[in-house]
């Protein structure tokens, strides 16, 4: 952060020379009632104030800091889920769950009954928004300097305000949403109350991959111009969005197959699929996260590889024991995963190639110029291939079997894992 006198920057250089030594914190139980927010008067963001003021009177409490930032990337979804829900779109989890194959949802918060209008230049402040929101939460974990850190969280009961109704209830505690993402660990009420994490340095790591991985989302996002698409189909998600083809909207719905939604709008939001670049910047800003969460995924592992001890682990070297009963990581799934992270790098720096899936198999795509030099974006058009010609080049390909060896290594579940993993 920027330092105002010469003094502090002095002090800061100094402390980059040597590692950061967390001090023990002298109120441990400001934590964990960060992490039992919403019960009672509580709240996330009384949580954020009560670690914020803990901090000012004990600023080299690393574990505090760290706690802080977790309480704040869960905020970042609380607002916006409260933003989506004051305008009907709380369904699209149920409905990302669906299309996904991740099973059912038991949301526990309906969907908004009287949804307030929407227009896409509204919709487009949400994303900026929640992407200024998630670069805040990255910064300071990028303040987290310690060695050694550690912040015990019962996330389970954590709960969120996400329907904006001013009450942090039951039915909106975090391991009602934990459901949706995976399978291994089927969580309920009572071994919610019993599930504990242990944060540590590496996770601080992989907090911040993460929070890059949703900023490159953000950007690509904002890059283009979606207002086509919200108009004619934005209806699925929002339903009083405001839109010249009001028309569309009603309970007259002659390809609704009992989901609520007409078969053709579905179609039709696929086939809008295709966006003029207007902000071409955003997109190379993107490729910069991506490969920053590469390197925090590697950071990562160097943590973790350097831990000798084995309490609940979020995600543990293959010599500890994880959190999540039934989860592991063994030493085929590390070593894949840290070669997949070689291969990613190589081609957003444009090193290496990615074999294009036609032709005769003598080029590839030079990902680094998708995101350099951007033309209009059609999802259709890259999965029949055609929008891949500009892009390809006779080069050094990504390594063979490179994917082969992550399906093996993961047992076909590579992209549950890339949840966990980042």
């Amino acid at each position: 952060m920027p330092r105002s006198t010469l003094f502090a920057f002095v002090l800061a250089v100094l402390a980059l020379q040597q590692p950061a030594v967390a001090q023990e914190p002298q109120h441990p139980d400001v934590i964990e009632r960060a992490f039992t927010a919403g019960h009672g008067d509580g709240s996330l963001t009384a949580a954020e104030a009560a670690l914020h003021a803990h901090l000012s009177g004990n600023p080299r409490d690393e574990d505090a800091r760290f706690a802080l930032a977790i309480v704040r990337f869960l905020l970042t979804g609380e607002r916006l889920s409260q933003s989506l829900y004051r305008h009907g779109g709380f369904n699209t989890v149920a409905l990302a769950s669906m299309m996904t194959g991740l099973g059912g949802v038991n949301q526990g918060v309906a969907a908004n009954p009287d949804p307030q209008p929407i227009t896409h230049q509204q919709f487009e402040a949400i994303i900026r928004a929640w992407l200024d929101d998630v670069a805040a939460v990255e910064r300071t974990l990028a303040d987290v300097r310690a060695d050694r850190v550690q912040v015990r969280a019962r996330l389970g009961l954590t709960r969120f305000d996400l329907n904006a109704d001013g009450v942090a209830s039951g039915d909106e505690e975090l391991w009602r949403l934990f459901r949706i993402v995976q399978n291994a660990f089927r969580p309920n009420r009572q071994n919610a109350a019993e599930f504990v994490i242990a944060f540590d340095r590496g996770d601080a790591e992989w907090l911040r991959g993460y929070c890059r991985i949703c900023m490159a989302f953000g950007e690509f996002l904002l890059a283009h111009d979606t207002r086509d698409l919200f108009e004619r189909a934005g209806h699925v998600f929002f339903p009083a969005n405001v839109t010249p083809h009001e028309y569309l909207k009603g309970p007259r719905k002659p390809f609704d197959f009992e989901t609520g939604v007409d078969a053709t709008d579905v179609i039709a939001l696929v086939h809008l699929l295709s966006f003029e670049v207007e902000e071409p910047a955003r997109l190379e800003a993107a490729r910069t996260h991506l490969l920053a969460a590469v390197a925090h995924s590697r950071a990562m592992w160097r943590h973790f590889d350097a831990e000798t001890d084995d309490d609940r682990e979020w995600i543990p070297n293959p010599r500890q024991t994880a959190a999540i009963p039934g989860a592991r990581v063994d030493e085929d799934m590390r070593e894949a995963w840290l070669l997949g992270l070689d291969e990613a790098e190589a081609l957003l720096e444009g090193r290496r190639l990615l074999r294009f899936w036609r032709g005769d198999g003598s080029r590839g795509i030079n990902v680094r110029r998708v995101f350099a030099e951007p033309r209009r974006f059609d999802l259709v058009l890259w999965v029949q291939g055609s929008a891949a010609g500009p892009y390809l080049e006779e080069g050094e390909f990504t390594a063979d079997g490179t994917w082969n060896r992550m399906v093996r290594a993961f047992e076909g579940q590579v992209f549950r894992h890339a949840w966990w993993f980042n």
